[in-house]
């Protein structure tokens, strides 16, 4: 059982205690809820982002972060969106 709620963004403090679990954790999510998870983290890094939230974006950057480098473990790659270049 993850110790994480996989619909909510991902934020690690430094140090992290449980963050070995977590990460443990993500590495058996399965693909969609993993993806998600990342959008979901995205979305709360940009608007943390938006309203100066410092100390917060720290937090959700290290999940982002985690999430990248566990789904390059495993074969798992992020595109950024293309929308904005096609409404040009």
């Amino acid at each position: 059982m993850p110790n994480f709620d996989p619909t909510a963004p991902l934020s690690f403090t430094h140090p992290d205690p449980k963050r070995e679990a977590t990460e443990t954790a993500l590495s058996s999510l399965p693909e969609p809820a993993f993806r998600k998870l990342y959008d979901i983290t995205r979305v709360a890094a940009s608007r943390a982002k938006a309203a100066g939230a410092m100390e917060t974006l720290y937090g959700l950057t290290r999940g982002m972060k985690t999430l990248q480098r566990i789904g390059g473990e495993r074969g798992i790659v992020f595109m950024k969106s293309q929308s904005h270049s096609a409404q040009k």
